[in-house]
Parts: structure tokens; C-alpha cells; sequence
């Protein structure tokens, strides 16, 4: 009985809807660790019981939250390996903001109606490393996101809080850029294989924008 409880559990925890806000308290429901789910429920009792006491809601929030980043601390830390760099590279830019040509590359998991889903979790919940190039005559209203590990609810209604194109038209419009790149990029930041991205697509979208001219990259992370 007691096994069948922890399993239900677990399965609450995963639901399908997981990009919701806290959706990485998901990452708990992938531990085979009953103890860990069992001091997130006495917590969450606590929490809940403390919350409606005070009639504060944030108590329970930021229970929520401090227990999503333990959960994504014990489910990433023994899953992802990553290559130690001795330096980190340093490009300067070598002319004015105004006169150069910018791309944007963002994590969160952007694609067009012709292009394939990312794998959210992809192979073994290892994430997926590939990439999208997003054409910029693309309307941004028409981009879809394929991401389970951030709340999506922000750039499912706008873009461009996350993957600023139409900001940067306007950025070029008025000359505060030189110009941004006909073709930008998107990965899906849920990577628990960094060596895989930094061994080959990583090296292929910097090799296109390189190919491309592009005097400087904006990242944006989710």
C-alpha cells in the first residue's frame, strides 16, 4: 500500500501541463527517493497549514520554489556532465553597436510550424542539445515553444519576452543597431548532456554565424 501511495505521487507530480509555473518540482517524481518526496509532503503540509493561518500565500510559494530548486539540484547535479574550460574565450567587439550586425540565440525551445518539436526531456531525460534556425521574415506570432522545464505562459503570449526579434527590428529601426541577422537561433535549454552541445551543435550555429558576418551574439537564457 505504502508503494502504491509513493507511486501516486510521483505521477502527480509529472502531469502533462508540467511547463506550469513549479513545474520542475517534476524533477521529484523522477528521484526513486521516498524519503526526499516524503520531506517535501511534511514541508508542503506545513506550508499549507502555515499559509492559510496567516492568510499569506506567499509562504506556500516560496516553499514551492525553494523545494523546486532542491528538486532540480537532485535530479541535474548527478545527471549532467559538463567540460571543465581552462580559459573562457573572449571575443571584442571591434566596432560601434550602431554599425554592427546582431543575431540572437536564445534556450527556449523556439520552432516554426515546419519544423520538429524539441524533445523535452528527450532520450533517457538526458534534454535535447539540437537547434532551430528561425528565419527573421518568420512572424513571431506564429512561433511555437516546446519546453517543460520553465514557465512558458510569458513567451506563449509574446514572443519577444524571451526571444526579443520584433525588439530588435525596432532596435534597428532606429539605428540603435546596425542591423540583426536574417536567420537566428533557438535551442531548448533543458541539456543534461553539455558536452554533446559543446562538441557539435553548439559548433555549428557559431560556424553559421560566422558565415553570416555577425559582429556580436545576444544569448538569452530561460
Amino acid at each position: 500500500m505504502e508503494d502504491n501511495f509513493f507511486k501516486k505521487v510521483k505521477n502527480i507530480l509529472n502531469p502533462p501541463n508540467a511547463d506550469a509555473e513549479f513545474g520542475k518540482l517534476k524533477y521529484l517524481g523522477w528521484l526513486n527517493n521516498e524519503d526526499v518526496i516524503s520531506e517535501f509532503i511534511s514541508d508542503l503540509y506545513k506550508a499549507s497549514v502555515n499559509s492559510r493561518e496567516k492568510n499569506n500565500l506567499d509562504i506556500l510559494n516560496d516553499t514551492l520554489e525553494i523545494w523546486e530548486a532542491k528538486a532540480t539540484q537532485l535530479w541535474q547535479g548527478p545527471h549532467t556532465k559538463s567540460t571543465v574550460q581552462d580559459e573562457i574565450p573572449w571575443a571584442v567587439l571591434t566596432k560601434p553597436i550602431n554599425e554592427s550586425k546582431i543575431a540572437l540565440v536564445t534556450t527556449g525551445g523556439f520552432y516554426t510550424d515546419e519544423q520538429k518539436a524539441f524533445e523535452t526531456d528527450g532520450p533517457e531525460k538526458l534534454g535535447d542539445w539540437s537547434y532551430r534556425s528561425i528565419d527573421l521574415s518568420i512572424p513571431t506570432s506564429t512561433l511555437n515553444v516546446s519546453h517543460i522545464h520553465y514557465d512558458t505562459s510569458g513567451p506563449k503570449q509574446d514572443v519577444n519576452c524571451v526571444f526579443p526579434l520584433d525588439t530588435f527590428k525596432e532596435l534597428e529601426n532606429d539605428k540603435i543597431i546596425g542591423s540583426i541577422a536574417n536567420t537566428n537561433y533557438s535551442f531548448m535549454g533543458y541539456i543534461q548532456k553539455p558536452d554533446l552541445l559543446s562538441e557539435t551543435t553548439a559548433k555549428e550555429v557559431a560556424e553559421k554565424l560566422k558565415n553570416d558576418n555577425i559582429d556580436a551574439v545576444v544569448l538569452t537564457s530561460t
